[in-house]
């Protein structure tokens, strides 16, 4: 971000507050030669000010303001990550909720989020709606399909999840899904004592919230942002269509690469009903998957027919392939 943006009197005073230098706290770090951090806050919140003065304008101490649709659309702007606030955030009850791990696959209770979108305020007026072609009835974990997924097939293209983890010959621990809806992936995981991060952003409904009391781990960050883990970490990454990052090829290749540097050497990368919506874009996936070196031990094509009620058929990709060992 510019210095000149820091400047302008229309910012909020804690933004300004916020985005001053800072003395490091033992006076200088020897090897970069640093003697002060500066706050991250994305460049491309320069493009957004008025949104995000009007993020940073709130009463120190006080309630924060109900903002997160705004915090949202900042994100998706790419003004990520976001300054950091001095307000309390509102405290939701959390009534209703179970003990791990009967909390993966009982019903959440409803008074554990306020939500105003698609004029729903609970997670049951939540179950029938179609949040597009990932997430159909995915807040149902009763009667919905939600506890078939990954157990039980409805095409060739649907893998099990005891399949693939055989795959890693026992060495899966700890794993990330990228764009995980509703957890549905990561509990399926931890009832195989795996550990799984879900990244998910709030688009349509409180997926958030939802992970969490289903005690899992939600990781709320767009897929525009360097997923902040340290390299070589994961034993398994699954992915589905929150892939497609607005069907660019070279978002998808950026995207690929930090997937890459997550996963360590021999680990997992589970591409799970990739719509490729033509042979083009399948061609370019497969070419830029061939590109890592990775080793095909599952590879299908098919059809598919989309679940958020077109009615269309569509190409997917469904694979599992592992990162090779690489010498520098």
């Amino acid at each position: 971000m510019k210095v000149l943006i820091f400047l302008d009197p229309i910012l909020a005073s804690e933004l300004k507050l916020f985005l001053q230098r800072h003395q490091l706290p033992l006076g200088k770090d020897s090897k970069s030669g640093m003697t002060e951090m500066v706050a991250s806050v994305g460049h491309s919140c320069e493009k957004s000010v008025d949104l995000l003065s009007q993020y940073m304008s709130y009463k120190v101490s006080g309630p924060c303001p109900d903002d997160w649709s705004l915090a949202q659309k900042l994100i998706l702007r790419g003004c990520e990550p976001l300054a950091r606030r001095r307000c309390l955030a509102k405290s939701i009850p959390k009534v209703g909720l179970h003990p791990f791990p009967n909390s993966l696959w009982k019903p959440v209770g409803n008074k554990t989020v306020n939500w105003s979108g698609l004029g729903c305020k609970n997670f049951e007026c939540l179950k029938g709606k179609k949040l597009g072609r990932d997430c159909v009835a995915c807040f149902d974990l009763v009667n919905g399909y939600e506890n078939q997924r990954f157990v039980k097939a409805t095409s060739k293209n649907d893998f099990l999840i005891d399949d693939v983890l055989s795959l890693g010959s026992g060495g899966i621990r700890i794993g990330f899904d990228i764009g995980g809806g509703s957890g549905t992936f990561g509990a399926r995981m931890a009832d195989r004592n795996v550990t799984v991060i879900t990244s998910t952003l709030n688009i349509d409904a409180p997926f958030n919230e939802f992970v969490a009391a289903r005690g899992l781990f939600p990781l709320f960050v767009s897929l525009d942002h360097r997923f902040p883990f340290y390299d070589n970490v994961f034993d398994l990454v699954h992915a589905s269509s929150a892939l497609d990052v607005g069907g660019k090829p070279e978002k998808l290749e950026f995207l690929m690469f930090d997937i890459d540097r997550i996963l360590r050497a021999g680990g997992l990368f589970w591409l799970d009903n990739f719509y490729c919506a033509n042979d083009e874009k399948k061609k370019v996936l497969t070419r830029l998957i061939e590109r890592f070196g990775y080793k095909k031990l599952k590879w299908v094509v098919g059809e598919k027919v989309d679940s958020a009620g077109s009615g269309k058929s569509e190409v997917v990709l469904s694979a599992v392939l592992q990162k090779p060992v690489r010498v520098a």
